[in-house]
């Protein structure tokens, strides 16, 4: 019978020392004895036992903001969370959106890798909660049903997928359409995601191997959109879509999905007539994207929803670190991606207070398309 692997997700060296444990270094540090007799002893005394007492309510704290450990849910809890797996699934999503003890889920339905337990889900389970990120969505569980494991992420009210939102069809919604509906919104999306997949490849010492607009969640903010990235950890779950995938292929698969983000194509691939062959041929968002920055035509490849309110500097070079991802060539590092995604993000943010758009303006293009 196989197992997983229970190296998966080992924790490196060049894991960062949690806060929590800094403070604990500090306050024994600050909690030793001192030799000194006198009211310079009481003195001692009572600051050591105050500083010990405050790093215990700091950890207590730090334990608490924690979400809680990932369970190994029962399938009839399922199938009543999901009336049975009839619930009807979001628009362009491969998830149940469902109630579990309380909290709100995007459950997903793998198939399980051969000969996985009970037992090797648990500790699967207990390695993937060690990791804690803004960009990961917390998983809140995972149950065995036959050939299917199923993973249950922590889904807000008002979140959707990224797959819905590209979604061009009426099915998506205009809510979920209006997620992307500034420019501002789509480069944040792709900040969080490339943030998130650093951490994985970094912190984690992990592959992620399955990304895609479907795995990637939005979550309204009161101020700004944010994503999180769903499916951290399921190849200890799963069976891989890729069983040769490494980091490099989630830099790829990076590259597409950046590209799709900012053009608004559902797809990575479609159908376009050749009017010089009379026939309809597959072109890629690869092909379209190469093809708008090599003639200078980006500002009309950008998806039109945006209405041209972009500034087009920022989208060229966004382009380019697409196509630099998902290029046949090696690839660059996760964290030379996220770096350069971050970058455009205060350029496009310092270009939105420049900007200051007056009520009732919904585009800044001088030119024609």
């Amino acid at each position: 019978m196989c197992k997983s692997s229970s190296n998966a997700l080992a924790p490196t060296a060049s894991r960062r020392r949690s806060p929590s444990s800094s403070a604990a270094t500090a306050s024994f540090s600050a909690a030793t004895p001192s030799t000194s007799s006198g009211p310079d002893r009481h003195t001692t005394n009572t600051t050591s036992s105050t500083s010990s007492r405050s790093s215990r309510s700091s950890l207590a704290a730090a334990r608490a903001s924690l979400p809680p450990p990932p369970l190994l849910y029962p399938f009839h809890e399922l199938t009543a969370a999901t009336n049975g797996f009839l619930a009807k699934r979001d628009a362009s999503s491969t998830y149940w959106r469902c109630s579990l003890r309380g909290r709100d889920a995007a459950l997903f339905q793998l198939r399980a890798l051969p000969g996985l337990t009970p037992a090797d889900a648990s500790a699967a389970l207990a390695r993937t909660a060690r990791y804690h990120h803004a960009s990961l969505a917390p998983l809140l569980g995972a149950c065995l049903a036959g050939p299917h494991v199923y993973l249950a992420y922590s889904l807000p009210p008002a979140a959707a997928s990224l797959a819905a939102c590209l979604h061009r069809s009426s099915r998506a919604g205009p809510a979920s359409t209006s997620l992307l509906g500034t420019w501002l919104s789509r480069v944040q999306v792709a900040a969080d995601v490339a943030q998130g997949l650093d951490y994985v490849h970094t912190h984690a010492d992990a592959v992620h191997g399955r990304i895609s607009p479907s795995t990637v969640l939005l979550i309204p903010d009161p101020d700004v959109l944010r994503a999180s990235l769903t499916h951290f950890g399921a190849d200890q779950f799963a069976q891989p879509d890729d069983p040769a995938a490494q980091s490099d292929s989630d830099v790829h698969a990076f590259g597409v999905l950046l590209l799709q983000l900012l053009s608004g194509e559902a797809e990575a691939s479609r159908f376009r007539f050749d009017r010089a062959t009379k026939e309809f041929a597959t072109v890629s968002v690869l092909d379209t994207a190469a093809e708008a920055l090599g003639t200078g035509r980006v500002r009309t490849w950008v998806d039109r929803r945006l209405r041209d309110s972009f500034p087009v500097a920022a989208a060229e070079r966004l382009v380019e670190v697409g196509l630099r991802c998902a290029s046949p060539e090696k690839p660059p590092e996760m964290s030379w991606v996220a770096g350069k995604v971050s970058k455009a993000y205060v350029e496009s943010r310092a270009w939105e207070r420049q900007l200051q758009q007056p009520d009732g303006f919904s585009s800044v293009s001088v030119a024609p398309r």
